[in-house]
């Protein structure tokens, strides 16, 4: 395990302390035996919370605080198939914060309750984009099952002072023979596979039929013979980009926030093929009680305060449009959110791939890495 680890647990980015939860949970520390934050006064009756390690920071919800006295009760969960299998066995919670690729099943389980629009004060200011992904919605477009609340993206960052950018491609990380050695990849199937796809024209990335997976294999055994490593712990790409080991990685805002903190140069690609975008939020689980602290506590998380806070210390987008305007332009450059409207016109959203294909992708990448 890396030392870093904890650091990442407490104090990392969104899909840092996802990661580094599931590492923790492999060898038997749960994150009740962490110590997060300072505890603030308890509120007389606290909203319920289930979501990732490190959303209970108080300054996410700091209008829930004043008005209430006290934080909500959070507990966490390590992936979003835990929470809602956890939910289907009568875990009792007010709010829970999925993601919008898993939004189809959690609805089609009927573990959440709509969402009553008029009452999320913020609404008008959420990214349009943002609003009506596939599956947070019903199909008549009649109710809502889903608040977005923060978001980032997942592309290339790269060195600068030694890439020479032709063309912005998702195939510097897959077959650019110039930087054989000194990239990375991350260590997961259905990215790299989906990206393979994007890269040679499938129709349809989150639903490839066999031929196209096929075709996408021959392209993830050129990346074999390209990586340098594939990686599991962002960390070590940040600290191969500082060093000059890399030159290139697959990467999250956060990572090219710190790196550019540290003066190393870098930035990040808005390659041809799409950068791909996640979305996660706030849902209403079917058997929450306390109805109206659970919109005081989507309310206050939704606000622009919040959302500055989201951009300026943990590297993630947020929904609320306001919250870009609360901070620096070098902070919105070093995230690559100069431009989110821009950028959302062009990214690809992830949504929810089929079972069947994700063990498809997965046995594929598996294989491939294994030298098949």
């Amino acid at each position: 395990m890396r030392k870093n680890l904890f650091g990442d647990v407490l104090k990392g980015s969104h899909m840092n302390r996802r990661a580094a939860l599931r590492a923790l949970a492999s060898v038997g520390i749960g994150v009740a035996t962490i110590p997060l934050l300072p505890r603030l006064g308890a509120a007389a009756d606290p909203v319920s919370v289930y979501t990732w390690s490190g959303y209970d920071d108080p300054r996410l919800c700091a209008d829930y605080v004043k008005k209430h006295g006290g934080p909500p009760n959070f507990s966490f969960f390590g992936d979003t198939s835990e929470a809602l299998n956890k939910l289907q066995a009568g875990y009792k919670v007010d709010v829970a914060h999925p993601c919008a690729d898993d939004m189809t099943r959690w609805v089609g389980t009927g573990a959440v309750r709509p969402i009553d629009e008029s009452r999320l004060e913020h609404f008008g200011e959420f990214w349009p984009e943002l609003k009506n992904l596939p599956g947070t919605v019903s199909e008549d477009g009649k109710q809502r099952f889903f608040v977005p609340f923060d978001w980032g993206n997942s592309s290339i960052v790269y060195r600068t002072d030694k890439v020479e950018v032709k063309e912005p491609s998702w195939r510097i990380l897959y077959d650019d023979d110039r930087y054989k050695g000194q990239v990375a990849m991350y260590d997961s199937g259905p990215p790299a596979v989906e990206i393979a796809g994007a890269i040679l024209g499938a129709k349809d990335i989150f639903n490839m039929t066999d031929a196209e997976i096929a075709d996408a294999t021959k392209l993830l055994r050129r990346q074999r013979e390209q990586v340098k490593f594939y990686w599991s712990d962002n960390s070590t790409i940040e600290q191969g980009l500082s060093s000059g080991e890399l030159v290139a990685a697959y990467a999250w805002n956060d990572s090219v926030r710190r790196l550019t903190k540290q003066g190393v140069p870098v930035a990040y690609m808005d390659p041809k093929e799409g950068m791909r975008t996640w979305v996660c939020g706030l849902v209403l689980p079917k058997n929450g009680g306390n109805e109206d602290l659970a919109y005081d506590f989507i309310n206050a998380f939704t606000s622009a305060e919040t959302g500055a806070v989201m951009l300026d210390e943990f590297g993630t987008g947020h929904v609320n449009q306001k919250s870009f305007g609360m901070v620096s332009k070098e902070t919105l450059d070093s995230l690559g959110l100069d431009d989110p409207t821009a950028m959302m016109k062009r990214t690809v959203f992830l949504r929810a791939v089929n079972i069947d294909r994700e063990q498809k992708y997965n046995e594929v990448f598996n294989t491939v890495k294994a030298g098949g």
